[in-house]
């Protein structure tokens, strides 16, 4: 029925020469009420959500519910002018805000934030399909930016979307093809004494040069890649940790590696680090681990036990 709703939204549009609107909702959290509450309540929220949503639209328009926590909205018989069309929807998107929907009980209470995406068609023929991933591109972006956003597609956001992707697999191809090397910057005491080193992960790209790792870091959090490069350079730290070891001059050198918030939420984290200190033959005493400045770290990422982790790994 909502394919339906849409084609006769898109044929109006044509024929009036009126802007159309493609809605989707996502709502946040939805799968923790699930877990937590139980899917009876994650029902009646969908109820109270689909409610909402019938409320703040008009006759002409169409409520529906994709699956899971995600709602779609199709607007009809918007301003002949874009801009004036952005405005109505976008209205309509945040009344579907305010109260947020919220369930009580005797001993839970959660509110949830909501994700909207949008996308604007008037005047000729429009692809069905397309039109659906353009408002998904535009909730991807409502999403990354936090709750309660709200976004209107246009084209930048595909040229984004697709350089993301070409990131995300040149960084795959980097970690694959060794094209990282570690670089070891000084530490010095108050008496300008050299006392240890800190590792430095750098991106030499074949096309591209240096990579920043102000780039390709937060890149290998948001995909997980930091697992396997972050795991490269703890070991690739050891083994240079290990052959200083073997130079009286240098084997009173410590070394710090940075290591990532997702590292230390692995469940074996501690396990990992002393597998790759038994295989380099690398002195525990010398190496330090430091817990990385990240978003990750920031929103509280397992960040109970890290210090409890350090200790372990340093100890043994």
């Amino acid at each position: 029925m909502l394919l339906d709703r849409l084609k006769q939204a898109s044929t109006s549009s044509n024929r009036s020469g009126k802007y159309g609107a493609l809605l989707l909702i996502d709502l946040d959290n939805f799968k923790t009420l699930n877990d937590t509450l139980g899917h009876d309540m994650g029902d009646l929220l969908l109820k109270q959500v689909g409610q909402r949503l019938t409320a703040c639209v008009r006759a002409e328009d169409t409520v529906a519910r994709l699956g899971g926590d995600e709602f779609v909205l199709v607007l009809q018989n918007l301003s002949e002018m874009a801009h004036d069309a952005t405005t109505e929807a976008k209205v309509i998107g945040e009344n579907s805000q305010r109260p947020q929907p919220a369930l009580s009980t005797q001993r839970h209470c959660l509110s949830m934030h909501i994700k909207r995406g949008a996308t604007l068609f008037k005047a000729e023929p429009h692809d069905i399909d397309e039109l659906m991933k353009q408002a998904d591109l535009a909730m991807y972006k409502s999403k990354s930016e936090g709750r309660n956003a709200f976004h209107l597609f246009d084209p930048a956001m595909a040229a984004a979307v697709l350089n993301r992707v070409a990131q995300e697999a040149d960084l795959r191809a980097a970690i694959c093809e060794q094209q990282f090397s570690l670089h070891y910057q000084a530490q010095v005491n108050g008496e300008g004494k050299i006392t240890g080193a800190e590792a430095l992960a750098r991106w030499q790209h074949p096309q591209r040069g240096m990579v920043s790792p102000a780039e390709f870091i937060p890149l290998a959090e948001e995909t997980d890649l930091i697992l396997p490069l972050g795991l490269w350079v703890l070991e690739t730290a050891c083994a240079q940790l290990a052959q200083w070891a073997t130079q009286p001059h240098m084997s009173h050198l410590t070394l710090a590696v940075n290591i990532s918030a997702i590292q230390l939420k692995q469940y074996n984290f501690a396990e990992k680090v002393l597998e790759v200190i038994d295989r380099t033959k690398a002195n525990p005493t010398r190496l330090r681990l430091e817990l990385t400045e990240s978003r990750h770290c920031r929103d509280g990422g397992g960040a109970g036990q890290q210090p409890g982790f350090i200790r372990h790994c340093r100890g043994r």
